[in-house]
């Protein structure tokens, strides 16, 4: 099974997508053009280069039966070096040429993309935000604002998700109290009433991520979050050339209690906030109803940037398209308790200059 690189009709050259112009571009000769015209040409030379086999029958060493379950080897249709690869990796670069490849056969029964959201953020602005990033955080450790931040691996990935979507029907209770005082001769009568709140309706979902890749933490993916859903397009290979991607390595069954998750913790927000004029609210029960859950597999954009320090690696996560980051560095503690301590200072210091001149001029 071969790759699938997209060449420049003109000069020959790989040609990569460009999201914000939905088109293929050529870096070489600077020439755009339409993915429908490009698979057509790519159809026409494959025909024509049918015929060809010029592979050597060759002895070579062989794989245990563990790698050969969790590695692929494809060849790259641009220069013919052997690509090795993971399983789930659906687009990558050839590591001889450059040239970007796409791997369409890895996708599995069920992974293949509906929809993918296009890059908007270009390496250098991912590269921009990453530096910038140190110059705005004053809680970094030290450690980090020594000298130029060295990036270790810049990573032009399209994360695999799946994109749920539902009617959440709901049933909420809660014990409530209202408190009311008032003074009997020499005594303070409070009276305290106690009430059973009942709260019932649906919710509307739809566009809910979540990360459907075992490589990738959670946390990162939730905290880049939102993606523009809106703004997606229908997948076709040609989207993958210049980027890396993976497929889904997590069905949609084990993602759904990650999105049941999240569809509980937001109707018990919406549905809290209704209940409003007690003095106190304390939720008694709660029952969710799923209604037309629908799931479907989509690829997103993440930049992905790792950084060593003392021999330990940080990863940045920017989102392709609107430029969300965030981070695994810690923040410093002994920064932030210096901080409050000068801010509490501070306080103390203004305090007792307001308690001195008011003492001068008489008032106290």
């Amino acid at each position: 099974m071969s790759t699938l690189s997209y060449k420049c009709p003109s000069c020959g050259a790989p040609l990569t997508y460009d999201g914000r112009q939905q088109e293929m571009t050529c870096g070489s000769c600077g020439n755009t053009f339409d993915p429908e015209t490009i698979r057509t040409v790519s159809e026409i030379a494959r025909e024509d280069a049918g015929h060809e086999d010029m592979r050597w029958q060759m002895e070579s060493g062989a794989f245990s039966e563990n790698e050969l379950e969790k590695t692929r080897t494809y060849s790259c249709s641009s220069c013919g070096a052997q690509l090795f690869t993971e399983e789930t990796t659906v687009a990558t670069e050839c590591a001889f040429c450059g040239s970007p490849s796409v791997i369409p056969a890895q996708f599995t029964p069920g992974t293949r993309p509906e929809a993918i959201i296009p890059f908007l953020i270009q390496k250098d602005q991912a590269e921009k935000m990453f530096r910038d990033y140190f110059k705005q955080r004053k809680l970094i450790p030290n450690l980090f604002l020594q000298g130029p931040m060295k990036i270790e691996e810049i990573r032009k990935l399209y994360a695999p998700f799946w994109l749920f979507g539902c009617t959440a029907d709901a049933r909420m209770t809660y014990q409530g109290t209202q408190v009311t005082s008032h003074r009997s001769g020499q005594y303070m009568v409070r009276t305290t009433r106690h009430f059973l709140i009942r709260r019932a309706g649906t919710l509307a979902f739809s566009g809910l991520p979540v990360d459907a890749s075992e490589r990738l933490d959670n946390r990162i993916t939730e905290s880049i979050e939102p993606f523009r859903t809106a703004e997606s397009i229908p997948f076709i290979p040609q989207t993958l050339s210049g980027a890396q991607a993976n497929r889904a390595d997590i069905g949609n069954e084990e993602c759904q209690e990650r999105a049941n998750q999240r569809v509980r913790n937001t109707t018990d927000k919406v549905f809290r906030n209704t209940v409003s004029g007690y003095a106190s609210v304390v939720p008694q029960s709660s029952s969710i109803r799923i209604i037309d859950g629908t799931a479907q597999p989509v690829l997103y954009p993440i930049w992905l940037i790792t950084t060593k320090k003392e021999d330990k690696l940080y990863t940045f996560a920017i989102n392709g398209q609107t430029g969300e980051l965030t981070c695994d560095i810690p923040w410093s503690r002994a920064k932030f308790f210096g901080r409050m301590l000068s801010l509490g200072l501070c306080v103390a210091a203004a305090g007792l200059a307001a308690v001195f001149l008011l003492s001068q001029t008489g008032v106290i």
